[in-house]
């Protein structure tokens, strides 16, 4: 009995470290419900700042954001709202995410009074002119990728998982992903995204994280691309950040293109 005891303890033993922890689909899934599915609705007030190559100072572009889930992990919509500088100030974007099919993506330019679509295939493109994609804004679903572990490091004196996500369906410029994710909030800490010839052209860094209401929020997001010499920040005012505030989905028709619910930027 005891040799087959020992044998027990062996056996384990030499099994592999994460044979225990969670699977690579597991934490992908944390990660993005961690980023993008925070209570079931909010708001918040950022600051874009948007530096050139070789520019001291950014050009600056304030907006406020809203969001609701309808489904965890599933469906959403987010509604962003700018209201300086005076020149794009009132232009407003509408996402409707969804899973099994391109996300319904409008763009409201109030100087020519236009209502532009975005495609899927434009997911990719800057978002107003920053190192953000559109894609970027809304959150690229976990499920689009395939997941694996690489390990573990120690990122900004926490402990982290060290993921590789390669797209299921080839795509034009996204090769692969490597991204680390907090071990205890599971937020998405660092992302470098690697194009076909295994260049990183993209790098995004969550640089500071606060807790509000019992929600980890991230509070200063860095986007930058190398290959250009140039990067974005988007820093969130703590005092314009707010969940649960009873949205719904009236506040993200179409209508409120041109007719935001202001009510919830105060």
């Amino acid at each position: 009995m005891k040799s087959f005891k020992l044998l027990i303890v062996l056996v384990v033993a030499m099994l592999p470290f994460h044979a225990f922890a969670l699977s690579p689909e597991e934490i992908a899934k944390k990660a993005h419900l961690a980023a993008y599915y925070t209570a079931n609705d909010g708001s918040a007030q950022m600051l874009m700042q948007v530096f050139s190559k070789g520019a001291q100072k950014p050009i600056q572009k304030l907006f406020h954001m809203l969001k609701l889930d309808q489904e965890e992990g599933g469906r959403q919509m987010f509604f962003t709202f700018f209201s300086a500088p005076s020149d794009i100030k009132r232009t407003t974007f509408l996402v409707h995410k969804n899973i099994d099919q391109d996300d319904f993506r409008r763009l409201y330019l109030p100087a020519s009074d236009k209502v532009l679509a975005i495609s899927g295939a434009r997911k990719q493109d800057p978002f107003m002119g920053s190192d953000f994609s559109y894609e970027d804004v809304s959150g690229r679903h976990y499920t689009r990728d395939h997941h694996k572990i690489l390990g573990e490091e120690t990122l900004m004196g926490k402990a982290q998982y060290v993921m590789e996500a390669t797209p299921r369906e080839k795509e034009s410029r996204l090769a692969k992903m490597k991204y680390w994710v907090d071990k205890q909030t599971f937020l998405p800490m660092k992302v470098e995204f690697y194009n076909h010839e295994g260049k990183v052209y993209k790098r995004y860094t969550s640089e500071k994280v606060t807790t509000i209401d019992g929600f980890p929020t991230i509070m200063s997001r860095r986007m930058e691309s190398p290959l250009e010499g140039t990067h974005t920040m988007l820093l969130v005012n703590p005092k314009k950040v707010r969940y649960n505030i009873g949205l719904s989905t009236a506040d993200f028709s179409e209508r409120s293109l041109k007719n935001p619910p202001a009510k919830f930027f105060r």
